[in-house]
């Protein structure tokens, strides 16, 4: 049981989780030297009042120690010598330490119990703040030991160690090793919460690489996509151009061999022969001609549909969702209404999936920045109606009818429109395709308008 919280560091950079460990050591070193320097009016206090005959001495000491911490502080985080944080924090509160030590073990017993406690606190706080390596608070606490036992044994030796312990300072023999725990465990925990969080960074950023990866894709897909279908369409106009020049060629072929045929009585018969030759090979020519011609001019426009039932407001919502951040880029705000009632149509899935992107994806496109779209579904007459409003920019109903009736308009040659404004022709014929309607408007009062249109399932 206790194997499965161990944490693993087996995928985390050492380099990186040494660093971000020194950053955190170095916060909170900075935490706790700021503290003990604005923590010095209450030991003034503590001083004046439970020793008023020697505060003004332990004014002074108190004085000294925080000025000689604050010089090794600024001193060991210059640039020139970059101590190591822990071992700069070690000279400074061991600093402290030996001088809170000294305080407890030479006060006489009967008045030294406040600074014991006071000892305990410091050394229990300090522990759950500062984050270093646990043998570093193990050391403080055995320095503070030995001072107390070697100086007490010295000048309080006739009252024995008894008196110290009865007087506080078992509490705080206690409470510092206690201290030295939570501090270890405070170093186990916060290692693991930086190791986490690198975990988790590090996987934010493999996702970012492999969603840029999928960008990069989709882009490479689309732009070969295109490069095939030009040369598609330049085959297609191509061969539609030979065919229709070679279809006139042999009509005219034909023509002339029906004109000689009037005159056969001039013509020999070894003419008449090379003649019917010639016919027959060009009735061979126009019957291959007009089978190639079928074959590339013909083509079924009917897409064979596969129709269920489909929840078209979870088809809408979804859309959204997924246009949000396009739309979010260009400061477009999406406002999405849907009747909460059922509106189930009868369509292809997944083509009306695609309709739906080309047409909201469009409106974001021709919408200008800072602006409003409104989505509103709701039934009207068995229908159910999606309608979008979009409060930006007029584009005008006659750019309108050229954006849904091109699908390459490459003669629209605006500022504001580029070459590719297939989308709304596009969404229009698929709605069509599948027993739908798309209407539109644009106005100065409605602004740019658009229906979409479907009847309700009768299931």
């Amino acid at each position: 049981m206790l194997s499965d919280l161990k944490f693993s560091f087996v995928n985390i950079d050492q380099k990186e989780l040494s660093t971000e460990i020194r950053a955190k050591v170095k916060y909170y070193a900075n935490v706790i030297h700021w503290t003990l320097i604005y923590a010095l009016p209450l030991f003034w206090l503590l001083d004046y009042s439970f020793l008023s005959n020697y505060w003004l001495v332990l004014l002074a000491i108190r004085i000294m120690v925080v000025f000689f911490s604050h010089c090794i502080y600024v001193y060991g985080n210059l640039k020139k010598n970059n101590w190591n944080v822990e071992v700069t924090m070690s000279f400074i509160i061991g600093m402290n330490t030996i001088m809170y030590a000294a305080i407890c073990a030479t006060l006489p017993v009967l008045s030294v119990q406040p600074y014991f406690l006071t000892l305990s606190i410091f050394y229990l706080l300090l522990n759950i703040t500062i984050f270093w390596k646990p043998r570093f608070s193990v050391i403080q606490c055995f320095v503070s030991f030995f001072t107390i036992i070697v100086l007490y044994y010295f000048i309080n030796k006739n009252d024995g160690y008894p008196a110290l312990i009865s007087n506080g300072g078992g509490v705080f023999f206690v409470l510092s090793i206690f201290s030295c725990l939570v501090g270890y465990n405070r170093y186990q925990l916060a290692k693991r919460s930086v190791a986490n969080s690198l975990i988790i960074e590090m996987a934010c950023n493999r996702l970012i690489d492999q969603n840029q990866k999928i960008i990069d894709q989709q882009n490479e897909i689309k732009a070969f996509n295109k490069k095939i279908e030009q040369i598609s369409a330049y085959r297609y106009n191509t061969l539609n151009m030979i065919l229709h020049d070679f279809r006139n060629f042999t009509g005219s072929i034909q023509m002339s061999l029906d004109i000689l045929n009037q005159t056969q009585e001039n013509l020999t018969t070894e003419q008449k022969e090379v003649f019917g030759y010639i016919g027959e090979g060009n009735e061979k020519l126009k019957y291959l001609s007009e089978k190639l011609a079928a074959s590339a001019i013909t083509q079924d426009n009917k897409i064979d549909y596969e129709f269920t039932d489909v929840e078209l407001g979870a088809e809408v919502e979804q859309v959204i969702v997924d246009l949000n951040d396009a739309a979010t880029m260009k400061q477009i705000s999406l406002q999405l209404n849907i009747d909460p009632s059922s509106s189930v149509v009868h369509l292809d899935k997944i083509f009306l999936n695609e309709l739906l992107v080309k047409l909201l994806s469009s409106v974001i496109r021709y919408t200008s920045s800072n602006a409003i779209v409104s989505i509103h579904l709701h039934k009207l007459d068995g229908k159910v109606v999606t309608d979008i409003a979009s409060k930006g920019k007029v584009l005008g109903l006659k750019m309108l009818e050229q954006l849904f009736n091109d699908e390459e308009s490459s003669a629209i040659s605006t500022e504001t429109v580029s070459k590719n404004t297939s989308g709304f022709s596009i969404a229009k014929k698929l709605a069509e395709n599948m027993g739908g309607k798309i209407t539109y408007n644009s106005d100065e009062i409605t602004g740019n308008f658009y229906r979409l249109e479907f009847n309700l399932s009768n299931k």
